[in-house]
């Protein structure tokens, strides 16, 4: 309870650290009757390395240097019958889980502290220790493989830049023998091993895993020898099903309209096996190549039940209509990156650019109409139609809309990710969305914005506006990046297990329901701007300084603090138990300024009759009921009718803030909020004392919808728009 108590020194130094961690030396036992403090020195410690990760080394130099882990390893050890455990390990799992650091990381699990902390004696029959132990273990697990896997990545990165280094010197008999080695010995085996790895059949390498490692060296290394050799690859299947479509249609004719799709795949196979930037080019192992290609033959074509070759299950199309959204993404995303390569050869280019020169669309169009008179059949053109994104776009962007429209079952990463992908298409799709495309997009953005609206009502309305400002421009950062600097490494972490909240409804639970409801409707109401006007929205709310509303108050709670004096006329009389049983006669004071409204507990001041001094403070949006944070509001207890029930908001989401590198904030399975009982004279007291702090938190909710405003007028003003077009 005593956690709620508004904190007004600044705690986050240097050398407030060393205190924290000299009085957490000096406890030679934990018991009940220190337990309280121990835990809050423990949160503190929590506190100030979380925010040292982000703000200050020197806070990290001094956790590591005092072994502040060993300190939580020895409060284990020395309790007896505290009950420490389980806010120990929710303490200790939020501050590793929220760590950037990679040497801070590292100290945490060296030394073998985290195995101590993990072998230690935890009675876990009955109680409810055993769910914050495994919730542990898990956030550890999650923890050591994520960070593993930035490591590796970086790994990768690092030895990347390397070969790039040594091709950019000028010796073309050493670029040639690099390049010679780098084809044979990790492009081409990864290129040749996506069909196997899409079938699990035979593969050492996971599709996504060959799909990050072709995009990273594409970013990295580039150059036109390598983007050709993938391109090659990548677009052989597509290439093969033009020549078989062409060569059918064409089977009772001698005509040679044909020769140039014939041509183009053996044109291919050796740009496959060339080094058009090296000097001294040269064939690449050419025995080794044939055999590889001839295993790929083998496996790109996937013949449908009725024996006709099926487009969307071959090569790279089978990925991109792949059920599994993940791989959805990370080839189109490598395909992107291909498309939007300047080093692509002039015969590839058209087969997977989104935009065209005119000289390669007159060939292009001219070739398929005389295949189109041939045959009497203008359905093979849309396989026909030049380029992968042009033959397929509506099939892609319905692919993509399809992770908009269900976004109850991904993650806000995923969301954003797609929208990138959809963002890209569109800007060179000149037709636009049709009309089923459009009608599951519109689906799409209702959902979003019933769920952005919903969360007003729930126990984070007040962070609202602050929340839109901070991820406006984060969503159009985003969406405005370009595919040779847009990290791959999110295709890794899309493959993670996501985190359940397994029913938990705590107020950092609630948090990140808020934010990634928001960050829904942002993406979403961007895209919508950009289908219908083609650019992006400036965000509404930037004028909007925080904390402005059109609603004016007269009680200015920004000075209330803990320990400051307030006035009494509004407070209403009760009583309150704090956790030591103590009963205190307090005064409840609901208070609200523009959108900052909070719930101030007061002693009547010692001196000054008509005023009262603040001994605790939650915040106003922040209280609800104990079955549910769905709706901010408190509730009277059905069996004592004078008692009032107030479940308070603990978590403090700048403390835990969603890490800069833009990985899924890592939840607590079992954050525990404040609890509070106020207790009034009688049923009415009570009745008048919650009506009192409804109206308080109904005035508080009109003023952030009045700042929401400008944003909810602008999202109507387009679909008036919309109506009309």
């Amino acid at each position: 309870m005593m956690r709620s108590f508004w904190r007004s020194v600044d705690r986050f130094s240097v050398l407030h650290f060393r205190s924290v961690i000299d009085e957490l030396k000096q406890i030679k036992v934990v018991n009940m009757r220190n337990r309280e403090l121990v835990l809050d020195l423990l949160q503190s410690v929590v506190e100030i390395i979380t925010y040292g990760d982000k703000h200050d080394p020197s806070i990290l130099e001094c956790f590591m240097d005092r072994q502040v882990v060993a300190e939580f390893v020895r409060m284990l050890d020395i309790s007896e019958n505290s009950r420490i455990e389980a806010p120990l390990l929710q303490y200790l799992s939020i501050m590793i889980q929220n760590m950037d650091n990679e040497h801070a990381i590292y100290y945490c699990f060296s030394n073998g502290y985290i195995n101590s902390i993990i072998l230690h004696p935890y009675e876990l029959d009955g109680g409810d220790l055993a769910p914050y132990y495994v919730s542990f273990l898990r956030d550890m697990d999650t923890q050591k493989r994520r960070n593993g896997l930035i490591l590796e990545s970086d790994k990768i990165i690092d030895e990347l830049y390397y070969l790039k280094d040594i091709l950019s010197v000028d010796e073309p008999r050493l670029n040639q023998l690099v390049t010679e080695n780098l084809l044979n010995g990790l492009v081409f085996p990864v290129l040749f091993s996506l069909p196997a790895s899409m079938n699990n059949n035979g593969s050492d390498l996971s599709a996504i895993t060959s799909l990050y490692i072709l995009s990273r060296l594409l970013q990295v290394v580039g150059g036109r020898s390598m983007i050709n050799n993938v391109a090659g690859v990548i677009l052989y299947h597509f290439l093969n099903l033009n020549a078989r479509t062409l060569s059918e249609g064409n089977a009772s004719d001698s005509s040679n309209e044909v020769k140039p799709f014939s041509k183009c795949l053996n044109e291919v196979e050796k740009i496959i096996s060339y080094a058009p930037e090296s000097k001294g080019d040269g064939n690449i192992n050419g025995n080794y190549l044939d055999y590889l290609l001839e295993d790929f033959r083998t496996r790109v074509n996937i013949s449908c039940s009725n024996g006709d070759i099926c487009p969307k299950r071959q090569g790279i199309l089978a990925f991109v209509f792949s059920e599994d959204h993940c791989l959805l993404l990370a080839s189109t995303f490598l395909l992107l990156i291909l498309a939007e390569s300047k080093d692509l050869d002039s015969l590839l280019a058209p087969m997977i650019r989104l935009y065209q020169t005119q000289d390669a669309m007159y060939i292009q169009d001219s070739l398929y109409l005389k295949a189109e008179a041939k045959t009497n059949d203008t359905s093979t053109s849309k396989s026909l139609d030049g380029s992968i994104f042009g033959g397929f776009m509506p099939e892609i962007l319905n692919a993509l809309l399809k992770v908009l429209a269900f976004q109850e079952s991904h993650s806000t990463e995923m969301l954003w990710h797609a929208g990138w992908c959809l963002q890209k298409l569109l800007n060179f799709c000149r037709e636009g969305l049709d009309d089923d495309n459009l009608l599951l997009f519109n689906t799409a953005y209702d959902h979003s914005h019933v769920h952005f609206l919903k969360e007003l009502d729930g126990v984070w309305f007040d962070h609202i506006p602050d929340i839109v400002r901070n991820e406006w421009s984060s969503c159009t950062k985003v969406l405005e990046q370009s595919s040779q600097y847009k990290d791959p490494i999110f295709m890794l972490e899309l493959v993670l297990p996501q985190q359940s909240t397994n029913g938990q409804t705590s107020s950092c639970f609630a948090w990140q329901k808020t934010v990634d409801a928001v960050k829904a409707f942002i993406l979403h109401f961007q895209l919508k701007t950009f289908i219908f006007k083609r650019e992006l929205a400036e965000n509404p709310l930037i004028a909007i300084s925080s904390n402005d509303s059109g609603v004016i108050c007269s009680s200015n709670v920004s000075s209330a603090s803990f320990g400051s004096n307030v006035s009494l006329e509004s407070g209403i009389p009760c009583t309150i138990a704090f956790s030591n049983a103590e009963i205190r006669d307090v005064y409840v004071v609901p208070m609200v300024h523009k959108n900052t409204g909070k719930l101030l507990l007061t002693e009547k001041h010692p001196f000054r009759s008509r005023h009262g001094v603040v001994i605790a403070i939650a915040p106003l949006a922040g209280l609800c009921s104990f079955a549910s944070l769905s709706v901010s509001q408190p509730t009277i207890d059905k069996d004592h009718p004078s008692w009032l029930h107030l479940r308070v908001r603990e978590f403090n989401p700048k403390l835990y803030a969603t890490k800069a590198k833009g990985d899924h904030f890592s939840m607590p399975d079992h954050f525990v909020d404040g609890k509070w009982i106020l207790g009034f004279p009688n049923a009415k007291a009570c009745k008048d004392a919650h009506l009192a702090i409804l109206r308080e938190i109904t005035k508080q909710r009109s003023a952030v919808e009045a700042t929401l405003a400008p944003l909810l007028n602008y999202d109507l003003g387009l679909a008036e728009e919309n109506r009309e077009k």
